[in-house]
C-alpha cells in the first residue's frame, strides 16, 4: 500500500507540470485569438453657413425716389454699401453677399429673367430702399402676415435712428410687389426694409449722420450676431 500510495504521488508530481503548461498554451491561444476591439472616429461636418444676400435698391439708370439734392440709388450706394459690407466681414456665424451695385434687381428680374430668378432658394434677400414723397419714418415691407425674428430686430433699428413709419407702425405685408412678388412663389424668404423718408429733412440727416452705427445695427439684426 505504501509503495502504491508513493508511486502515485510520483506520478502526480510528474503529470502537473505537464498539465500547467497545457492550460498556459491554452490561455495564450485564446487570447490570440481573440478579436481586438477598434475604435472609429466620428468626424462631424461642419453646418453651412447660411447666405444672406444684401441688395441696394434701385440703380442701373433707375434713380428711384429723390429728395435733399439727391437720388435713392445714389444714396444707398455711396453711403450705406461701403459700411455694411465693411460691418458683413466681421460676421462669423453667417455668409453675407451683395448684389452687383450696377444693377437693378427688378428691371433683371422682369425685364432679363435673371435677378430674382436665379437666386438660391435657402438664400434669404435682405433689400433696402428710401420712402417718398412725404412722411417720416420707416417700416419693414415683409412676405408673410407677421414679421420674423428678423424682421422685428430690423424695425428696432428703424425706431431707434429715425422712427418708425406710423402709417404701418413697424411692418406691411405686401402682396403688389412684382419683383418681391416672384420671390413670394418661389418661396425663398426675403424682407425689404424702408430706411427712412428721402424727403424728410430730419430722416435724411439721421441716416447721413449715423450711417456707421446704422448699418453695423442692420448687419447684426440681419444675422442675429453681435458684431465687437
Amino acid at each position: 500500500m505504501r509503495l502504491k500510495y508513493k508511486l502515485g504521488l510520483l506520478t502526480a508530481a510528474l503529470l502537473l507540470p505537464i498539465s500547467l503548461a497545457m492550460t498556459s498554451t491554452t490561455t495564450v491561444k485564446a487570447a490570440s485569438t481573440s478579436t481586438p476591439k477598434t475604435t472609429k472616429k466620428v468626424t462631424k461636418k461642419k453646418k453651412a453657413k447660411h447666405t444672406y444676400l444684401i441688395v441696394m435698391g434701385h440703380g442701373a439708370g433707375d434713380p428711384g425716389a429723390r429728395g435733399n439734392g439727391t437720388n435713392e440709388a445714389k444714396f444707398l450706394r455711396k453711403y450705406y454699401l461701403p459700411q455694411l459690407k465693411k460691418y458683413a466681414k466681421k460676421i462669423k456665424n453667417s455668409k453675407v453677399v451683395f448684389y452687383n451695385s450696377k444693377h437693378d434687381i427688378v428691371r433683371d428680374t422682369l425685364v432679363h429673367h435673371k435677378g430674382s430668378y436665379k437666386i438660391n432658394k435657402k438664400t434669404t434677400i435682405i433689400m433696402f430702399h428710401l420712402d417718398a414723397p412725404y412722411g417720416r419714418g420707416g417700416h419693414v415691407i415683409i412676405h408673410k402676415k407677421h414679421p420674423t425674428a428678423r424682421d422685428k430686430r430690423m424695425a428696432k433699428v428703424i425706431k431707434k435712428y429715425v422712427g418708425l413709419n406710423h402709417a404701418y407702425n413697424g411692418y406691411s405685408y405686401r402682396t403688389n410687389l412684382k419683383n418681391c412678388n416672384v420671390l413670394r412663389h418661389r418661396h425663398i424668404d426675403y424682407s425689404l426694409v424702408e430706411m427712412g423718408f428721402i424727403t424728410n429733412k430730419s430722416n435724411f440727416k439721421h441716416l447721413k449722420k449715423n450711417r456707421a452705427k446704422i448699418a453695423k445695427a442692420y448687419i447684426e439684426a440681419i444675422t442675429n450676431e453681435n458684431i465687437k
